[in-house]
């Protein structure tokens, strides 16, 4: 009984780490770059974003 509470974390730490050696970082971090202008993320940073494309308007306006 102790062996298999020992077993349990032991295998899975390994899947953990199985799962983390065939995850693509590279892919992962170029398709969240696809989300992301100028430092801040398209959705949760949209009022911000949109504050900077009205004073970008209104410096062409001038």
């Amino acid at each position: 009984m102790i062996v298999v509470l020992i077993l349990i974390p032991v295998v899975g730490f390994a899947l953990f780490i199985f799962a983390c050696y065939k995850t693509d970082w590279e892919a992962i971090d170029e398709q969240n770059r696809q989300y992301h202008i100028d430092g801040y993320h398209i959705y949760y940073d949209r009022k911000i974003l949109r504050q900077k494309e009205v004073e970008q308007l209104k410096s062409k306006l001038e």
